[in-house]
């Protein structure tokens, strides 16, 4: 069962990332990279079939929703970036031996980690390997798969029809009414959201329902009901990202703001195939793609304001996988990066980009004739700090970190 839940958590954390293409085998004489002599500086959910809530709150009556149309797109941002920053960042492989895929960050950035079984007299768990000790052997770390999704503050288990909570500072646990789903907790810690779904029923008829609760699960009460959509995540302590269509019928699917305060909606973007949306550490910026549409124009990845503010499609030199850059305590608006690999066929070699979404500012964060790296499977991460990022690499598919500078 744990070696389920693993593979389990391997495919959310893998769909999380937009692929940065398919690796293969290494090209002989591709190069690898070139590890300094100074060290880097210091700094996914099992999948349950969902059920109806085990204790059925008294559903409220939907409100009624006013929807506002996305905003008008901007030119597209600004895509030659500058100069590379000097000195180059630094690179250091971590592990040996082609040890591991899907790495992901201890909350502290000092570690980084893996769901592995080293040898078979070793058990299936976390496995972490500390920064600050590179090619040492990974450590154990805990057989709790859960610890993969876990908050810095908060881990959530889920099995059968039962979801839980618990506080990691002191070990308290409590039950909430999810049925053994995932429960999103907002960002000031008081409140829970979930959806369920009618997922028996044929895709085109399915129907997900948005629910609230209090952080201990208490006044459990149904928002809104979303054809063929689902929730996202949380924009601020009061607005829900979610997504849905305009009808069970309808093809496009819509990215909208949802107030918990009325129940109205900023539409924030629309297309029948959008894809990798994901919000800003502040809140302030969603990211996503748009793919085979019918206006090629369309196509590619955009960046708008959660408030409908502001809407910007990327050109097509910025296209490839990306993630947004975390602050060491909760960024601002204006602190939010997005890293971008930029996707050119064929590339012998990867390199970064950053996004300042305020200005549409781009900077080239690596050069590849200086700092030679391929990210394998689009298998990368940043640390929670923001400071530095892991990746599996494609010569050797041992993990490399690498320092991402100042911003």
């Amino acid at each position: 069962m744990r070696l389920f839940m693993a593979i389990a958590t391997l495919l959310l954390a893998a769909m999380a990332l937009t692929a940065c293409g398919r690796d293969t085998a290494p090209a002989a004489g591709e190069p690898s990279p070139q590890a300094t002599a100074a060290q880097v500086a210091a700094g996914a959910a099992s999948v349950a079939t969902p059920v109806a809530p085990t204790v059925a709150p008294t559903a409220s009556s939907e409100p009624t929703v006013t929807a506002t149309r996305p905003p008008t797109a901007t030119p597209a941002a600004t895509t030659t970036p500058t100069a590379t920053p000097e000195p180059p960042l630094q690179v250091i492989r971590l592990t040996d031996g082609g040890c591991c895929t899907q790495p992901f960050w201890s909350p502290d950035s000092q570690e980084v980690r893996f769901i592995d079984r080293p040898a078979q007299d070793q058990p299936v768990g976390i496995w972490g390997a500390p920064i600050d000790a590179p090619l040492a052997a990974p450590q154990f770390v805990t057989d709790r798969l859960e610890e993969s999704t876990a908050s810095p503050r908060y881990l959530i288990e889920t099995g059968g029809d039962v979801t839980v909570i618990e506080r990691r500072g002191d070990g308290e646990r409590w039950t909430v009414p999810a049925g053994g789903r995932n429960v999103l907790i907002s960002p000031d810690e008081t409140l829970i959201v979930w959806t369920s779904t009618n997922s028996d029923a044929p895709s085109s008829d399915q129907v997900a329902t948005l629910w609230l609760a209090n952080l201990d699960g208490s006044d459990a009460q149904q928002l809104a009901t979303l054809p063929r959509g689902g929730l996202s995540g949380w924009i601020d302590d009061t607005t829900l990202l979610i997504s849905g269509r305009d009808s069970q019928e309808a093809r496009e699917q819509v990215l909208s703001a949802y107030s918990l305060a009325d129940g109205s909606r900023v539409e924030l973007a629309r297309a029948e195939r959008l894809r990798g949306q994901a919000l800003s550490p502040s809140g302030r910026w969603l990211v996503y793609t748009i793919t085979f549409d019918a206006d090629r124009a369309r196509n590619g990845l955009w960046v708008v304001r959660t408030d409908g503010g502001q809407s910007t499609h990327l050109g097509d030199n910025l296209f490839g996988s990306y993630q947004w850059r975390p602050c060491a305590a909760r960024c601002a608006p204006e602190d939010d990066r997005l890293v971008i690999v930029p996707m050119e066929i064929d590339a012998p070699l990867h390199w970064l980009v950053e996004l300042n979404p305020a200005s549409g500012q781009v900077r080239q964060l690596t050069d590849p004739a200086v700092t030679p790296f391929k990210i394998a499977n689009g298998d990368w991460r940043i640390s929670p700090d923001g400071s530095q990022m892991a990746f599996v690499e494609s010569s050797d598919h041992n993990i490399w970190v690498m320092a991402l500078g100042e911003r």
